[in-house]
């Protein structure tokens, strides 16, 4: 069957398979194999398959993994462990290693054991199941004691904070802040190009632990005189790793282990990247497209694709939401089609779930809207090409691609900060404040930006047709454009937006979704009357507007990071205006 893109994420060392639309995440027949249908993603019986860890050779039987690591929604994670004293859960694990052992057990390594483990993830959604594994995905057995504990700091200073253990057969050991793509994700990872660290335990006495880049070349690793070491990449961002040996009381006892960096290299081709400020996030490239490729790239450089929101790469009409009967709930919102960019996600229906037999009244999720694009000043991007930015709207005041067949007006932005309205045939000198109407069906807003802001910005353009993204009220989401975010719009991601040296260059693979954001920027989360708004990116900063556009705060890395936001507020977040919603 068809998977979604995002599916499955792979790498050397970590595959995670996503299955959805699953009644009951305990029902094991739902999860190894296709047998009934309505599920989308991949069954962990077909992912073992497809990844082994060893292929057949000639002189080698094929192998697969046996260390699995099954997540769950926390919602039905907790309610099994209420209500069934978490019978549900010791009986998934149960029949896995039965179907394991049935259907793979020839498939065994040498002296390898089956292990599943059951986690609680409040990022899924419902009916959704992961399944993680891989090299660098290891379950201990219930006597093994780790030998050592992973440790990382802010490089600035700080105090050392747990990541994860070692134990004496976890060989390797993958750090990096994605959950999906790591053996720990690391709170805060300050690298925003999907640069790893990868660790490998050499047996001997005494132990050693090998520290690399993965891939390599893409941190500076420096060890030091008490252990550890520092991971850097090549625009100055650090984090301080240990690896400290652990004592019968299970706690790091601080004799760090033996720790071996690779050398530096004599000289290192300067890397090919847009040059930018120091207050700018990185500019990671993205994978050459191909030529016959008319959409927004979705895959970031290690190859996993990024969700986005409203931009349907084939252009598809909007689907009428479903609206769930009392014997019927509704299908979760991100299982519908999201609508194009020209028609705003309808007002949420209010919906009823079942909890302990019981009906009880949900209310109904609350909504951001993407109401502007920030539009940026080139002029720090000068010096790495970038001459032109263009953003398309067709005649209705959607977003569209700058080069789709649907465009019919564009605002360009060059590298003097001069901002032009474009018809074609005729091109129009813009200033801020003011309007502009190529068409007598469309007219825009264009906003000039408060004082603090015009060291990044020239002003903002309010669309027509915003975006509308309704979140949860039960948790914190991110907001950003990678694939560890929430919310990641790729509104912006149109790789032929930007124009070097008056090219629109198809190879460069930087596109205007990198310019101020970062892959995790900012965190948002529902309260009872009001919004709290977090900065989580480490580069740039967040600025919070009244609806009228006068500056009320700034959220700096480091400085000033949280804030109370009232309804109805704007905050700027890269490219981005985002508008708070209502939280009644």
């Amino acid at each position: 069957m068809p998977t979604q893109p995002e599916a499955l994420l792979a790498s050397d060392y970590v595959i995670c398979a996503t299955l959805r639309k699953i009644p009951d995440v305990f029902n094991v027949e739902l999860l190894w194999e296709r047998v009934r249908g309505g599920q989308e993603g991949l069954f962990l019986m077909e992912a073992l398959k497809r990844h082994p860890r060893a292929p057949q050779g000639r002189q080698r039987k094929e192998t697969r993994y046996s260390h699995i690591i099954v997540r769950v929604p926390e919602r039905d994670y907790v309610r099994d462990e209420r209500l069934e004293d978490g019978l549900g859960r010791k009986t998934l694990l149960r029949e896995l290693r039965r179907l394991h052992e049935q259907e793979l057990g020839r498939y065994l390594a040498e002296h390898a054991t089956i292990r599943y483990q059951l986690e609680a993830d409040p990022t899924l959604r419902t009916g959704e199941v992961q399944f993680l594994f891989g090299r660098a995905i290891y379950l201990p057995d219930e006597n093994e004691i780790p030998v050592f504990q992973i440790q990382a700091a802010a490089e600035a200073g700080g105090d050392w904070r747990d990541v994860g253990p070692i134990y004496p057969g976890q060989r390797l050991t993958l750090l990096n802040g994605d959950r999906r793509a790591s053996s720990f994700a690391v709170a805060a990872w300050p690298f925003p190009g999907g640069e790893s660290v990868l660790l490998m335990l050499r047996p001997g006495t005494p132990a050693l632990v090998d520290v690399v880049a993965e891939p390599p070349g893409g941190l500076i690793l420096t060890g030091d005189d008490a252990g550890g070491f520092t991971a850097r990449d090549r625009r100055g961002r650090g984090l301080r790793l240990r690896v400290t040996a652990v004592g019968e009381n299970l706690v790091a006892v601080g004799k760090p282990a033996t720790v071996r960096t690779p050398p530096k290299p004599h000289s290192a081709p300067p890397a090919v990247v847009p040059a930018a400020p120091a207050d700018e996030p990185a500019l990671a490239p993205e994978p050459t497209l191909d030529e016959a490729d008319d959409t927004c790239p979705l895959i970031d450089p290690w190859g996993r694709r990024e969700p986005k929101l409203g931009l349907p790469v084939e252009f598809a009409e909007p689907v009428e939401p479903q609206v769930a009967t009392p014997l019927e709930p509704a299908p979760a919102s991100e299982e519908q089609p999201s609508p194009p960019l020209s028609s705003p996600i309808p007002p949420e229906p209010l919906v009823a779930g079942l909890d302990q037999r019981t009906w009880i009244p949900q209310r109904p999720a609350a909504r951001v809207q993407v109401a502007g694009i920030a539009l940026q000043r080139l002029s720090a991007y000068a010096a790495a090409g970038i001459s032109d930015w263009r953003i398309g709207f067709n005649r209705a005041g959607g977003l569209v691609p700058s080069s789709h067949p649907d465009a019919a007006a564009w605002l360009r932005v060059d590298n003097a900060d001069r901002l032009f309205g474009e018809v074609v045939g005729l091109e129009t000198l813009l200033e801020l404040p003011g309007t502009w109407q190529p068409f007598p069906e469309l007219q825009l807003e264009l906003h000039a930006a408060p004082q603090p802001m015009m060291a990044h910005y020239l002003g903002w353009v309010r669309l027509p047709a915003p975006l509308t993204v309704p979140v949860p009220r039960e948790r914190a989401v991110s907001f950003g454009r990678g694939s560890e975010a929430d919310i990641a719009p790729r509104l912006l991601a149109d790789p032929r937006s930007l124009r070097w040296d008056g090219d629109s260059a198809r190879t460069v693979g930087v596109n205007a979704e990198y310019l101020g954001l970062s892959r995790r920027h900012l965190c948002l989360q529902v309260r009872r009357d009001d919004w709290w708004v977090q900065l989580e990116s480490q580069n740039m900063p967040v600025y919070r507007l009244a609806l009228t556009g006068e500056l009320l705060d700034v959220l700096s890395p480091g400085v000033n990071t949280a804030a109370t936001a009232k309804p109805g507020e704007l905050l700027v977040a890269g490219g981005y205006v985002l508008a708070l919603g209502a939280v009644e």
